[in-house]
């Protein structure tokens, strides 16, 4: 089975009237599995008026983070560039050659066991560059095979780079704000959930074969999965690298049941003072039927203290009870949870006293009140404002800041979603187009870094999800500009901004 996450939405910058986000699956049968696609929906504006100017940041958040010594450069050093021999391939390598040109005549005679004829190569080398933003790899090779008539089916993604570098070491936190990311853990590598190699456009180690940087220790090797100690442990000091404060698990229910959570319990306890954990309590999967009996009921919100107690014992008591205390991340003090809305729970206008409930329960228990973070939707209910801590809408890419800000309360939260790319998952064999805005660099994220540099709390929209193409975490094969881009590149932009440098 394949389960896509949170925006499915094939034009990320639409204005949509509904709040937070609807819920669209669609069944696609691939032997046997199917994938489900999630529409995200996203409304404008905020809770906190956003900074003065669209195209920069106030003068206040200009001279908030002042520039600074660079940090070292990456680490990572590209392999040799391909220089042929041109050869038709039975599997045709998307990620051989470096610059535009070599990866254009790699492709052309990979596909064609020809020399691609020059204005190919400067056609497409130039929308790699720069002519065409939204230009992928993938599509130019997607392209090519439809000239020669040929059905490219078997599709590789060799890992450009001499090696996967051990990251040490967290940056000085001198920023006020603390900053956490929504992370994806319902992955069966290889080949299984959420994990053919096609389905996403960039890759992380170990996805397709065991990686040395999914070991749990030297010398070893694992995939890219979260039943493996190693697939937390990189992760978690990857974050830690990169300068965040958190990892929030966006936990659906099925994937923490039966103590799955164990290796990252080993995992934590096995890394000198790693980075903490929330919960991001995702409802997409209350009445579906690919879970078992138990998850196909679909909770009334009318009905109070019922659906308090079944989504509580369901995902917050779970997930809490296996996660030690002392790795709870607190902001304000309090354990920090996000709750989700996905169109499944209904009616909205009903979700006050449920939450309210749930915090009780959740004082009662583990003796503190948490910190709950509420999707815009929820807000239907006018009694929200009273019983939610902080309030946010998934995708951000339409607001004027690329950032939704929130003040509720007293407490300022800010999130923001910096990367785009998921026509992979989107639209199978297709290729990107202009309207699909996809952003593969790091343009968003230096602006909401530089916009978010007062605040007291970031979320990134997020740190891997793979085939929605939202993620900043180690991926071996960002490729924008014309260039690879290193697989710590979002991670070192965060780390400079933590630091109080310019990224």
């Amino acid at each position: 089975m394949k389960l896509a996450s949170k925006n499915g939405a094939r034009d990320p910058g639409a204005r949509r009237a509904v709040s937070g986000k609807a819920l669209s699956a669609l069944l696609v049968g691939v032997g046997g599995a199917f994938a489900v696609s999630l529409c995200a929906c996203i409304t404008a504006g905020g809770d906190l008026p956003p900074p003065a100017g669209a195209a920069g940041p106030s003068p206040q958040l200009a001279a908030a983070v002042a520039p600074g010594p660079p940090d070292p450069p990456s680490p990572f050093k590209l392999k040799p560039e391909w220089d042929g021999p041109c050869k038709r391939a039975e599997t045709v390598d998307v990620n051989l050659g470096n610059a535009p040109e070599a990866f254009v005549r790699a492709a052309h005679c990979q596909i064609t066991g020809k020399e691609p004829p020059p204005k190919t190569v400067e056609l497409w080398a130039a929308k790699l560059r720069k002519d065409e933003e939204h230009v992928r790899r993938i599509d130019v090779v997607r392209t090519l095979a439809k000239e020669a008539d040929r059905d490219v089916t078997k599709l590789a993604y060799s890992d450009p780079w001499e090696s996967e570098v051990e990251l040490l070491d967290a940056p000085v936190h001198a920023t006020k704000r603390d900053i956490g990311a929504v992370f994806m853990f319902f992955f069966g590598c290889p080949g299984a959930t959420n994990c053919e190699m096609n389905w996403a456009n960039t890759h992380a180690p170990g996805m397709d074969a065991p990686s040395p940087a999914m070991g749990a220790g030297p010398g070893q090797k694992g995939f890219y999965a979260p039943t493996e100690v190693g697939f937390w442990r990189r992760e978690l000091s990857d974050a830690k690298y990169a300068g965040l404060q958190f990892l929030m698990l966006n936990t659906y229910g099925p994937d923490i049941e039966d103590g799955k959570l164990a290796p990252l319990a080993k995992a934590l306890e096995g890394l000198d003072h790693p980075i903490q954990i929330a919960l991001f309590d995702d409802t997409w999967t209350w009445g579906q039927p690919y879970f078992g009996e138990f998850w196909k009921q679909k909770p009334n919100l009318r009905d109070t203290e019922k659906t308090a107690t079944l989504l509580y014992e369901a995902k917050w008591r779970p997930f809490f009870r296996q996660i030690d205390k002392k790795h709870w991340y607190r902001f304000k003090g309090r354990p920090f949870i996000y709750f989700y809305n996905s169109g499944t729970l209904l009616p909205a206008d009903h979700a006050a006293a449920v939450l309210r409930q749930m915090k009780a329960k959740f004082k009662e228990e583990f003796g503190e009140e948490p910190f709950v973070d509420v999707d815009t939707a929820y807000f239907a209910d006018q009694d929200m404002p009273k019983v939610a801590d902080a309030r946010f809408t998934w995708v951000t890419f339409n607001l004027p800041d690329k950032l939704w800000y929130s003040r509720l309360n007293g407490h300022t939260v800010e999130h923001a979603m910096v990367r785009w790319d998921a026509v992979g998952r989107d639209r199978p064999k297709d290729v990107a187009k202009p309207s699909d805005r996809l952003i593969k660099d790091g343009s968003v994220l230096k602006q909401v870094l530089s916009y978010s540099s007062n605040a007291e709390l970031l979320i990134l929209a997020t740190w891997n999800d793979l085939g929605e193409g939202t993620g900043v975490n180690r991926n071996y094969d960002y490729y924008a500009g014309g260039r690879w881009l290193e697989p710590d590149y979002f991670m070192r932009m965060i780390r400079a901004s933590q630091s109080g440098h310019q990224p």
